[in-house]
């Protein structure tokens, strides 16, 4: 299956359901996730499950991805951006490895290497070159945090940078 930024969100959005829960059921770890919300500085560890809302799980859960904010999140995350597009035309002359299925492109590009982006609805994999050519610096430490995949990053907060560096290059 494959995912975009915006099932990220989605992603976000389920964790802030299950940390809500476990919270309400009054679970250490998820109490304390909370506690370290700034809004409940003042209030006993044991009681933020009677108190806490979805907000303060959402605000939890996108601070934990690295973001200042659940708005911050949300407008970094929130549609796959089609004004923000990864492939141009002056790739064509760079071999890319082209993929239908997002499990088979992860999987060249975890044995090859490269950089995983995605196209409508499909995916490829290119070298530091193609990243390049796209208006961003394959040595940003960004694409080590997302592991080299834009498409299931492993740090969303990383994922925004790079993404608003992406359309730095485009206004250009």
């Amino acid at each position: 299956m494959s995912t975009s930024p915006s099932s990220s969100l989605d992603d976000l959005r389920r964790q802030a359901r299950r940390l809500l829960r476990a919270a309400r059921r009054g679970e250490a770890e998820a109490l304390a996730r909370l506690a370290r919300l700034r809004g409940f500085s003042g209030l006993a560890t044991e009681r933020l499950g009677d108190h806490a809302q979805l907000k303060h799980a959402l605000a939890a859960v996108a601070e934990e991805a690295g973001f200042p904010s659940w708005p911050a999140a949300k407008a970094a995350l929130e549609s796959r951006d089609p004004g923000l597009p990864m492939w141009e035309h002056s790739l064509a002359p760079l071999l890319n490895r082209w993929f239908a299925r997002y499990e088979e492109a992860r999987a060249s590009r975890e044995q090859e290497g490269g950089y995983l982006l995605p196209y409508q609805n499909q995916f490829f994999v290119c070298e530091s070159e193609g990243v390049r050519l796209l208006g961003l610096p394959p040595e940003d430490p960004d694409w080590q945090r997302i592991g080299h995949d834009w498409v299931q990053p492993k740090d969303l907060a990383a994922l925004a940078r790079l993404r608003e560096k992406r359309r730095a290059a485009l206004r250009g």
